[in-house]
């Protein structure tokens, strides 16, 4: 791996870690509060005692040093630190347990993969790529994204919430949709570490959005999974989506995103 995104990555180990541990208080965990505290959350000799782990094994790891951990001591600092299944999946990503992934960008999809788009007609669709650019879509995606409309730097779903002043007047719910984004790009960040093309998205947005960088600071991950999300549809008012997401198979680097309607939101 190269030295830089090493560093990246024990950079973001340690900013994750210390971002889960303040967010917790004795009382969550069933400690005393004890004396008075300088700042919020466990202190790291209380995280390292819930582990069952060394003070200073748990600091180093923390501060993102290079060591090695073992998969024991992951699962324990999983359940201290009270990491939900995604932060968890983050957590052994960060530390190397799964491969960092350095694929060529896909840019297009099968002719199969495009008819199965076009067979839902009454169902919103489309293909992401890693980088969360949409680069296939049916007719009824078009509609409600208005995809073809746009440049391909403009499809990308993290610049659409964060850039698109039209888009974001479309979603009353904006701040937790955008919250929900970011955590959840920040899963697919981690598992492209040293790719130039997430780097530099991940850098545009921090200087281009003050409410990205705020979010992005939070280090909160979530999985892409599923979820309910309402949209402004023009001429039907705001509608309920309720959105899908599936793996392709035999391209990590896609996703498949079926949005189903729900009727008008009340």
């Amino acid at each position: 791996m190269p030295q830089a995104s090493l560093t990246r990555s024990h950079n973001d180990l340690s900013e994750f870690l210390k971002s889960r541990r303040a967010r917790l208080s004795p009382d969550d965990v069933g400690l005393p509060n004890g004396t008075r505290r300088r700042a919020a959350g466990l202190r790291r000799e209380e995280v390292a005692s819930l582990a069952g782990v060394g003070l200073t094994w748990y600091t180093w790891f923390e501060q993102g040093r290079d060591i090695r951990v073992s998969p024991d001591f992951l699962e324990n600092v999983s359940r201290a630190l009270r990491l939900s299944s995604a932060e968890r999946q983050h957590l052994y990503v960060l530390t190397g347990r799964e491969p960092a992934v350095a694929r060529a960008p896909v840019r297009t999809v099968t002719p199969a993969l495009q008819r199965m788009l076009d067979g839902l007609p009454k169902h919103p669709a489309f293909i992401r790529t890693a980088h969360w650019d949409a680069i296939a879509w049916n007719k009824a995606a078009n509609r409600l994204f208005g995809f073809s409309s746009r440049t391909p730097e403009q499809r990308n779903f993290v610049r659409f919430v964060f850039l698109d002043a039209g888009f974001r007047a479309r979603l009353p719910q904006w701040t937790t949709d955008a919250e929900s984004v970011v955590a959840k790009f920040r899963s697919n960040y981690a598992k492209y570490r040293g790719d130039p093309a997430m780097e530099a998205l991940v850098a545009e947005m921090n200087q281009r959005s003050p409410e990205f960088r705020q979010f992005w600071r939070r280090h909160d991950v979530m999985s892409t999974g599923e979820g309910i999300k309402t949209i402004r549809v023009e001429g039907k008012g705001l509608m309920r989506f309720e959105h899908t997401s599936f793996s392709v198979n035999g391209e990590p680097d896609l996703n498949l995103l079926v949005y189903t309607p729900l009727g008008p939101a009340k």
